[in-house]
């Protein structure tokens, strides 16, 4: 059983692994070189590129900036926050003109801030936050967020949650979260359990974090199920770790009894949606996500950011990108592009 798993296991990973360690490495100038123009350089720092939603962010990314006409500089953490830091300082060093932080953990990567303002840079957050105020289009940094709701993602997951769960009382559901302390974990799982608090059936029996790894996930899956296989539904908050959990649940023969909702909308996360695979997911553009990224900051770079659409309703300013919810319904007609 395990040798089965772990192969399929690789063969949700081998997209993202192939595509992030040959072209973006831990410190990557990307870009076309032609024209004497020189190009107005960008510093883009993830927290684990080698993950299958960062490898179509890269993409949207560059895409953007071939078409800005920008040069991107692209680190990778390996999800640890201090290497993160130094990374940050490296590429301010290096001449970077703005700077875009998907930070690790909320509260430890608060100093790329300030590094970005001792530089006389601006800064924005994408994707993920830090916990800090932010200044705005003409204030401190980090001036804007860029990217998901995730409180709202999470609502979004929790809604599927109690469509999935009517007539079961109880509806036990074994929760898989990301990484502890990152923003999507944070928020998500805030968002989830805000909106299942007013529906008492719905109980969460299990609570394990999997660190956005689906090789992890199908370990926790494995562990959870030892503990207690009198649960309902498995949450986890992205697809491919939503994945990993049906392959697991179709090895120990739970198939079409054991539900599976994710988060993320990739396209091989759809396709278990429309296939009943997956009860449902939450979909996000990987691509218009980092597209958003490197817009955004190009036009903070350019002194164009009156020219941006921010919503400045919620927590903090921020140039969003829109999150869907997708069934069996409606997967045909929304395929995931990562």
């Amino acid at each position: 059983m395990r040798k089965t798993l772990v192969a399929a296991l690789a063969t949700l990973s081998a997209v993202a692994l192939t595509a992030c360690t040959g072209t973006t490495p831990a410190s990557t100038e990307s870009g076309s070189t032609g024209g004497s123009t020189e190009k107005v350089k960008l510093g883009i720092a993830l927290p684990a590129s080698n993950e299958t939603f960062w490898t179509g962010w890269i993409k949207g990314a560059q895409a953007e900036a071939d078409k800005l006409g920008a040069e991107l500089v692209i680190t990778d953490a390996k999800n640890d926050a201090q290497t993160m830091n130094d990374q940050v300082n490296t590429m301010i060093v290096g001449g970077i003109k703005g700077l875009a932080v998907a930070s690790v953990h909320t509260a430890s990567n608060k100093s790329a801030a300030q590094a970005a303002t001792d530089a006389n840079i601006p800064m924005i957050t994408s994707n993920r936050t830090l916990d800090m105020p932010y200044g705005g289009i003409d204030g401190a940094n980090p001036r804007v967020h860029t990217g998901f709701n995730d409180v709202q993602i999470g609502t979004m997951q929790g809604e599927l949650l109690i469509k999935a769960c009517e007539g079961k009382d109880p509806c036990r559901v074994a929760l898989q979260v990301g990484t502890l302390g990152s923003s999507p974990q944070v928020d998500r799982e805030k968002g989830l359990m805000d909106k299942i608090a007013g529906t008492p059936s719905i109980k969460i029996a299990m609570r394990e974090a999997n660190d956005f790894d689906p090789v992890k996930a199908a370990d926790v899956t494995q562990t959870m199920l030892q503990k207690d296989k009198n649960v309902q539904f498995f949450l986890t908050q992205e697809d491919p770790s939503a994945l990993a959990v049906a392959t697991v649940l179709k090895e120990q023969g739970l198939e079409g009894k054991i539900g599976v909702i994710g988060i993320g909308g990739s396209t091989a996360g759809v396709e278990a949606v429309a296939a009943g695979t997956m009860f449902g997911t939450v979909k996000v553009s990987s691509m218009e996500d980092g597209a958003t990224s490197v817009r955004t900051l190009f036009a903070l770079v350019q002194g164009k950011g009156s020219e941006l659409t921010v919503d400045t309703s919620g927590e903090r300013p921020t140039v969003v990108v829109p999150a869907m919810v997708v069934t069996k319904d409606n997967a045909a007609a929304n395929p995931g592009d990562w």
